[in-house]
């Protein structure tokens, strides 16, 4: 295996962080240190623009910023492949937090705390889980291009409004398409003012397409269907939903289906 596997150090106690770098410079063959951050967001953000193949998270950044736990959440509703390899290493003794990190996506746990602790211990299971994390071949397949995963993202979101019924003859079903999409690579990111920007229309009318849309499919589709095909329950009363809960419950729905 020629690859290296490179590797995002997110801890924020300064001894402890130079005593993992140290141990991935003294394994270069094999690891490559892909970046150190003491903030989750600015770690999430490196992740999603950088994709590093592990990252070792302590879930506390007492003296960074943010939160250990916050970035696993995130991690877990984002678009991302492959999905980092993660070791959370921490000091927290708390029972339910380590098993709710394990829920979150951590792959991996040490306790500092714990007797013969030390940053070689968290460096050797990565050297370890290696092969497994970059593939067993010579030459590992390379990871499907950005183009590749809209592509993909774009025909399952298509092919869940179809079953719905959702008329593609609409003019909000595509800004619909891409707002999933768009919410999917980024929760937080204004999707219509986006769909705007790309299409040159006012952004009161990409939401009123959208809309509209939703409420002919909910004013024509057979109920038993809405029921069977939508990824969610049915608003009260058979109202129809509102663009942004329907957006974010098929971007839920994409997520789910990508991982």
């Amino acid at each position: 295996m020629t690859n290296k596997l490179n590797v995002l150090i997110v801890e924020d106690d300064q001894n402890d962080c130079d005593a993992l770098t140290a141990e991935v410079k003294a394994n270069a063959d094999k690891l490559c240190l892909a970046g150190v951050s003491k903030s989750s967001n600015d770690a999430l953000a490196f992740i999603r623009n950088h994709n590093p193949h592990a990252v070792i998270l302590d879930l506390e950044l007492q003296e960074g910023c943010g939160d250990g736990m916050d970035l696993l959440d995130k991690l877990r509703s984002t678009v991302l492949c492959p999905r980092p390899y993660i070791v959370v290493n921490t000091n927290n003794s708390s029972k339910i937090t380590r098993i709710r990190a394990k829920k979150l996506g951590a792959d991996y746990e040490f306790a500092k705390w714990q007797k013969g602790y030390s940053p070689k211990m968290v460096i050797n299971q990565l050297l370890l889980v290696m092969p497994e994390i970059l593939g067993d071949d010579e030459e590992p397949a390379a990871p499907p291009s950005e183009a590749e995963i809209e592509n993909r993202m774009r025909e399952f979101v298509q092919d869940s409004f179809n079953r719905l019924g959702m008329s593609i003859k609409n003019k909000g079903y595509n800004y619909l398409v891409e707002a999933v999409i768009l919410a999917a690579k980024d929760e937080n990111l204004n999707f219509v003012k986006a769909i705007g920007e790309r299409t040159g229309k006012k952004e009161n009318s990409i939401t009123h397409a959208m809309q509209y849309a939703i409420n002919h499919t909910w004013n024509t589709a057979n109920i038993y269907d809405l029921i069977k095909n939508y990824p969610a329950p049915l608003p009260k009363n058979q109202d129809a939903p509102t663009v942004n809960g329907f957006v974010y419950t098929y971007k839920q729905h994409l997520v789910k289906h990508l991982k």
